[in-house]
């Protein structure tokens, strides 16, 4: 590990920031993205109605940059969710706009108490901060545009966009039906193929950590499938038997990858094979991956195939109805109502604060200065401080040299357009990039949606390129709101916030070792998942910490072999869930120490010291993994940073 001295150490957050996250460029949302802005805008040029053209741009904006993956019409109900909270949004921003006609510090008073409601119902979850975060953008929009009456037209043209973008991907939907379903459930069969690749070459762990996000992501896909639809109910339930059948071949591939040596290509490619048919929504046939699986000897593989037959050819039908199996392992995974936060409750206090503090210094700012149309201070503030998408502090930087693009690429095409055709132009390719963007920088997102943004909105505030340097300088003013307000002041809360992340990790592994000798398996895989995913979460977030100043990032850095070894701490877990090693103690012991472990992180003390000789009731591989953690974890904690 470099030390705080090593130069490498002081620029390798800053080398982060520009990272690109590796994601395939999809051509159905480029072309999606580009109709929903270039179809409205190229019409109302052509018969002169630019401004409510415009309109009906940005109310498509929030359906490309608000879209995810999953089944259709979960998709599109949530598409139109963050479309109708966009425009209840604009228009409420609207009636602020009226207030502050003859009442200017009611109005700000008011927008600040909208900012921070919307704010708070976004920590409900993901679909409800997607939603809320456009919701508050168009509040800020409507409040900052003086747009001329009747007050219900340009919310309806905004309706109107948000309506066409989802009828342009209803024309996917019905060309590729049950796609997302079938993607989902393929992914499982190819991460087991690629855990079999990696066998004896470090890659495993990677390789496992990707298996366990397969089976999560193809729950979480079918059953919202279910939940969405009264129709197509075979399918469906053919998806969900694929998923049950996945069940035994895991545990016999990861029972073959324990050894720790390479294995036969083969097993891998018969593995793909079966990917490949699900996939393309073919019959399944087994018969290559059980003879692969008999040649080189892997008989445990061969009967887990046999035994997943049935459900995978459809040739008999399980005791259980697979859909309904699938909803009970759903429901003991996951018991946290919907409707509340998902964060721990002074964590939503302290955003709420924070939030709030960044958005009323920026009002404070546009109130003070001169500058054109400054309400894009507040609305830059308000999208930087999402929590969802990444550090703030990586956001900001990004956001501002993303700024400084985006402002040359606009003045640049309002110095040579005439007529509004040049704009058109330069839209086309922008808005196709923007969903890829989103992905893999947000400097790069910011860079492609600040132009797209000036110049929709052009046809309804005319302006010169004197408008383009007013948005840079709003952007580098909202950059600095969030770094001197939002970020800097709380720093070392956010450092401490890493050491809370890897307890929680300890605290669910714990929860899960309890389970380690039990037969109640709906149990046993509700606790297997919130580890997992508690270690997905404590990784994505020291991820997010590596790219910030060197007061959180040497923590993080220091963390990052700690959750290494936590994600082995996992896998024994897993491989010994279904052997249920008997034991006298009450609780099984490597929750006992897995609960201490959390406990000594949070208050400070001294990690928990294990016998020399072998513990009994502990698997000795649990054991070896518990005890490799115990002595890098708590090297980790007590190191100066």
């Amino acid at each position: 590990m470099p030390t705080p001295t090593d130069p490498g150490r002081r620029v390798a957050w800053l080398s982060r920031l520009m990272r690109l996250e590796p994601v395939a460029f999809s051509r159905w949302d480029a072309v999606h993205a580009a109709l929903c802005v270039a179809t409205p805008t190229a019409i109302g040029a052509a018969i002169g109605h630019g401004a409510d053209a415009s309109l009906i741009a940005l109310g498509a904006l929030p359906a490309i940059i608000g879209d995810r993956t999953g089944p259709y019409r979960a998709r599109a109900r949530s598409i139109l969710l963050t479309v109708a909270t966009g425009v209840v949004g604009f228009y409420a921003g609207m009636l602020i706009h009226d207030i502050g006609m003859s009442h200017s510090w009611a109005a700000h008073g008011l927008l600040q108490a909208a900012i921070l409601l919307l704010s708070f119902i976004g920590t409900f979850g993901n679909v409800a901060s997607a939603a809320t975060l456009q919701g508050a953008v168009y509040l800020i929009v409507g409040w900052g545009l003086a747009l001329p009456p009747p007050e219900w037209r340009a919310p309806l043209l905004l309706a109107a966009g948000g309506i066409f973008s989802v009828l342009l991907m209803a024309v996917h939907w019905l060309r590729h039906p049950g796609a997302a379903e079938r993607g989902a459930v393929a992914a499982i069969y190819q991460q087991l193929a690629n855990v079999l690749d990696a066998s004896g070459t470090p890659r495993v762990r990677l390789a496992r950590r990707s298996l366990e996000n397969a089976i999560a992501a193809a729950y979480d896909t079918l059953l919202t499938a279910r939940a969405s639809t009264t129709e197509g109910w075979d399918v469906l339930e053919r998806r969900a038997a694929e998923i049950l059948a996945a069940e035994p071949i895991t545990s016999a591939v990861i029972g073959l990858v324990q050894g720790g040596q390479p294995l036969p290509a083969s097993l891998g490619r018969a593995l793909y094979g079966i990917a490949r048919q699900i996939a393309r929504d073919q019959q399944v046939d087994v018969s290559t991956a059980v003879a692969a699986a008999n040649n080189h000897p892997a008989p445990a593989l061969a009967a887990a195939l046999h035994r997943a037959e049935p459900l995978l050819t459809g040739s008999a039908h399980a005791a259980e109805a697979p859909l309904i199996a699938l909803a009970r392992h759903r429901a003991r995974a996951s018991t946290v109502p919907q409707w509340i936060p998902k964060w721990p409750w002074p964590d939503v206090w302290r955003y709420l604060l924070r939030i709030g503090l960044c958005v009323l210094v920026a009002q404070v700012f546009i109130s003070l200065t001169a500058l054109p149309r400054s309400y894009w201070v507040p609305l830059i503030v308000v999208v930087i401080f999402k929590p969802n998408y990444g550090s703030a502090f990586a956001r900001a930087l990004q956001s501002g040299a993303g700024s400084i693009v985006g402002v040359a690429v606009s003045a640049a095409v309002v110095a040579i357009d005439r007529n509004g055709w040049v704009s058109l132009a330069v839209l086309v390719p922008l808005a196709a990039c923007l969903p890829w963007a989103l992905r893999r920088n947000y400097g790069l997102f910011s860079a492609l949606l600040l132009p797209i943004l000036m110049l929709v909105m052009g046809a309804l505030q005319p302006g010169s390129q004197d408008i383009a340097v007013a948005r840079f300088v709003d952007a580098v003013a909202a950059c600095a709101i969030v770094l001197l307000v939002g970020y800097l002041p709380w720093a070392k809360w956010e450092r401490r916030q890493l050491d809370e992340r890897v307890a929680t990790v300890l605290d669910a592994l714990g929860r899960y070792a309890a389970l380690a000798d039990t037969r109640d398996g709906d149990a046993a895989f509700g606790a297997r998942r919130a580890a997992y995913k508690a270690l997905d979460d404590a990784r994505i977030a020291l991820q997010r910490a590596l790219s910030e100043p060197p007061l959180v990032s040497r923590r993080a850095a220091r963390w990052w072999p700690a959750l290494v070894g936590l994600e082995r701490v996992a896998n024994a877990i897993t491989d010994i869930v279904p052997q249920g090693i008997s034991h006298d103690a009450a609780v099984h012991p490597g929750a006992v120490v897995l609960t201490r472990m959390a406990a000594a992180i949070r208050h400070g003390g001294p990690g928990p010291e294990m016998p020399a000789a072998p513990v009994p009731g502990m698997d000795p591989r649990l054991e070896e993994a518990l005890r490799a953690a115990i002595g890098v974890l708590f090297g980790a904690a007590q190191a100066p940073a």
